[in-house]
């Protein structure tokens, strides 16, 4: 049965980093890798991130520090993410930032900047590259392949890791399978570094109690979860979740959605013209509110996290582009065929197609009608009211929250231990979104504390890992 110091389940991005680091330490280090390529969600991410105390931000004469970042952070999600875990991931993160780019990072030239697709920094630490999560990938892919060309290394491929081994309450190791076969293997230690939920739609639904809508990859099914609760890891985060507002599936009643496809819904790239009307026909947000958050949560108040974006064609053909990433021939064929783009020629019609209740949709276009011709202030108090919605051409679409990060995940101490009820289970640890993407963001979404993390801890775990684990490896012994 061969033996490791240290298994890694998952080489994505925090198990790529650990990986690395564990290696460098001289640990006989073997990745598990259900796919068969590196980098996880990477290859679907934007590929934010934060980090104070940067070279960047210091040629750009911003003055920043690790304590302003965690207040911002703090800010943001109201204090309900781990401060011991965020101590821990923070003040490190500035140095992830040189990191990469000593590795040739190919940083967006607008960085660093305060970005608005999440709740706003008050400082400049965001940072992103000119291919979003392709361009980490480009420069962790190689470092990672170069430790796994090492004497004390292993990669497996299209490798499914099964089920924790465990002795005397401690893991030992894993069973796996591939292609058919099942393998037992041994080690020292194990690190989940399997990521999230996002790909697992029952998985999801018995935790949220809301049906998946995701741009996560079909790979993130939770099974790093569901192996350490099966050995007594405790779950949390749960109670946290919230949607990312908003997308539209690749089709009808799909719970796919592309990236590509997101409509411009942030005011401070493109004011909205329309308005955003729940299943019945309300208001339920201020749609040019400056907060995402305050947009995120008005949605989460929606039972089933869809509403109806509503519009006219004199609109469609004067405002700046909802659906910029749409081709022509998507939106032509979208119009045509898909039941959630509709048409109508009035309101009686409109809320029939989409099951709105006329009186609500009536009443909701009319305040708004009022608010544009400046005879009345806007219900919702909202101030970019370009025009009425109204004449012969109305148009929906429905779109629905969404997920990319999951909430939920194995508990962990500050040094990344996973624990139950009974405490830590020895030889058992998690990193990166098998910890929750609430450890570190709490019921909030913040700029950079998703994949820059993930790096930060991994690096961390695996140097601390490989370092303790590493007189179990001869150099030169060939695995």
């Amino acid at each position: 049965m061969p033996h490791f110091d240290l298994v890694i389940v998952g080489a994505g991005t925090s198990g790529m980093p650990c990986a690395i680091e564990a290696v460098a330490a001289g640990a006989k280090v073997c990745v598990i890798e259900q796919s068969d390529r590196p980098g996880g969600t990477l290859h679907v991410s934007l590929g934010q991130m934060s980090g104070a105390g940067t070279r960047l931000q210091a040629h750009a004469g911003i003055a920043d520090d690790a304590v302003a970042h965690l207040a911002d952070i703090e800010r943001i999600n109201g204090g309900t993410a781990r401060r011991d875990l965020l101590h821990q991931t923070v003040p490190r993160q500035g140095s992830t930032i040189d990191w990469l780019m000593d590795h040739g990072f190919d940083m967006d030239p607008s960085c660093p900047a305060i970005l608005h697709l999440h709740e706003a920094y008050t400082t400049a630490r965001t940072y992103w590259g000119v291919n979003g999560g392709l361009s980490v990938l480009k420069v962790v892919q190689p470092l990672f392949e170069n430790a796994m060309a090492q004497p004390n290394a292993s990669m497996r491929y299209n490798t499914h890791a099964t089920a924790l081994l465990t002795e005397g309450g401690r893991v030992t190791g894993l069973s796996l399978e591939s292609g058919g076969t099942q393998e037992h293997i041994t080690a020292n230690a194990v690190v989940l570094a399997t990521g999230g939920y996002g790909g697992n739609a029952r998985m999801f639904e018995r935790l949220t109690g809301r049906p998946l809508v995701t741009a996560a990859l079909a790979t993130s099914t939770g099974t790093g979860i569901e192996m350490g609760q099966a050995v007594g890891g405790r779950l949390v985060g749960a109670d946290k979740y919230l949607p990312t507002y908003a997308g539209i599936p690749q089709t009808a009643g799909g719970e796919t959605v592309l990236w590509r496809h997101m409509p411009a819904l942030t005011p401070q790239q493109r004011q909205p013209w329309e308005l955003h009307l729940a299943p019945d026909g309300r208001r339920f947000v201020r749609e040019d509110t400056p907060s995402v958050d305050e947009r995120e949560h008005a949605l989460l108040a929606l039972p089933d996290l869809h509403f109806w974006c509503v519009f006219s064609d004199t609109i469609q053909r004067a405002a700046p582009p909802l659906l910029p990433g749409w081709t022509k021939e998507e939106l032509q064929d979208a119009w045509s065929n898909r039941p959630d783009f509709v048409t109508a020629d009035d309101p009686q019609a409109l809320a029939l197609a989409t099951r709105m209740d006329p009186t609500h949709l009536t009443s909701s276009l009319t305040a708004y009608a009022a608010a544009c011709n400046g005879d009345a202030l806007d219900p919702m108090g909202r101030n970019h009211c370009p025009m009425p919605i109204a004449g012969s051409g109305l148009r929906a679409i429905r779109m629905h929250g969404m997920v990319l990060k999951t909430p939920a995940g194995l508990d962990v101490t500050d040094r990344l231990e996973v624990r139950g009820d009974k405490g830590i289970i020895p030889g058992l640890y998690a990193v990166g979104e098998a910890m929750g993407g609430a450890a570190l963001s709490g019921q909030g979404f913040v700029s950079g504390m998703s994949v820059t993390p993930a790096l930060t801890l991994g690096r961390w775990l695996g140097t601390e890992l490989g370092r303790s684990l590493s007189s179990h490896f001869e150099l030169g012994q060939q695995l």
